[in-house]
């Protein structure tokens, strides 16, 4: 990616913060919220980085979506879908969520964070996750 950057909180860390969406990131609409939020994996990716210190290795949130989705855990998840997954949070769905200014993701180091607009997700994130029965009480 060209020109990483960083905000103080990132800078701060011992591990260095992927480079994506910053101040520039236009403000979120409802609809691109919602539009964002209309994807299961979607959801997944975002609940997840909300439990974890970020960043986070796409290899770690693909095993975990792969489990939520298929209500088991990783080690009885096959091959085959784990595969499905990475391709689609790689391709699709983490793209995505970086423009919408949820999420940064650096593709080359495969990490991933919270992003500028994450925060304004969180009320609708709450209900959708609270009727998910494969994601695990925390």
């Amino acid at each position: 990616m060209a020109d990483p950057t960083t905000d103080d909180e990132n800078s701060s860390r011992a591990a260095p913060s992927p480079s994506g969406p910053s101040a520039n990131v236009p403000s979120l609409s409802q609809d691109a919220l919602f539009d964002a939020l209309a994807s299961r994996r979607s959801r997944y990716i975002l609940h997840y980085l909300r439990r974890e210190e970020t960043p986070v290795t796409l290899p770690d949130i693909v095993d975990t979506v792969a489990a939520w989705e298929m209500d088991k855990s990783i080690d009885l998840v096959s091959d085959e879908h784990r595969r499905n997954v990475y391709m689609s949070l790689q391709h699709t769905q983490l793209p995505k969520l970086a423009m919408a200014g949820l999420v940064q993701y650096d593709d080359d180091r495969e990490l991933v964070d919270k992003g500028v607009h994450s925060e304004q997700a969180d009320a609708y994130l709450d209900i959708a996750i609270s009727r998910d029965d494969a994601i695990p009480e925390e």
